[in-house]
């Protein structure tokens, strides 16, 4: 198991949680930022090198700031693009070629109930995980007959630290009536 974040710090403790309910299991950390291409490349590049190949890949990158359009930067925007969207698209690109030389594989793409309509205060989130929706729809009948498969999974609000950036003001915006555990998830 390969876990990828940011967060060094983070990863390595997610690292010894898993290690510590699953024995046997050995996680290993990266630390990388899957918006930079170069550095997406760089971890594909390293990961196939060390292990050959990646057999499930589950991309749960995403976070989003609470401001209205007018409110918010054309930076803080394409922040929201590149992580949500675009490390999507470059965590696929860095290992699909790998998973169709072994006819096997599976993408996760983790979206968000968000990804379905738009909500007020999220329209740059709400876009990126449209298109990581219309993205995954399409590479899912191009890879069919390949024995690579895609699945996308959309939850609602899930509390986690996704809420905790000021613009939330401390609180999870409820549009949906209830926000899922993390465990449960």
């Amino acid at each position: 198991m390969i876990l990828v974040s940011r967060s060094e710090q983070k990863l390595s403790q997610l690292a010894r949680e898993i290690a510590g309910i699953s024995p046997g299991c050995s996680p290993v950390p990266y630390a990388c930022d899957v918006s930079d291409k170069a550095k997406v490349l760089k971890m594909g590049n390293d990961i196939l090198d060390r292990f050959g190949r990646v057999d499930v890949l589950v991309k749960n990158a995403g976070f989003a700031f609470f401001k209205s359009v007018k409110n918010l930067s054309i930076e803080e925007i394409e922040s929201m693009t590149a992580t949500n969207y675009y490390g999507m698209v470059y965590c696929t690109k860095v290992f699909l070629n790998s998973m169709l030389a072994r006819r096997s594989g599976h993408i996760v793409n983790v979206a968000s109930l968000a990804a379905s309509f738009g909500v007020a205060g999220l329209a740059p989130y709400c876009a990126s995980k449209f298109a990581m929706l219309g993205f995954s729809e399409s590479l899912y009948h191009e890879l069919a007959g390949t024995g690579v498969r895609v699945t996308v999974v959309s939850p609602i609000a899930v509390r986690t630290n996704f809420f905790d950036h000021e613009s939330f003001g401390g609180r999870v915006p409820n549009y949906v009536g209830s926000a899922l555990d993390p465990n449960s998830v």
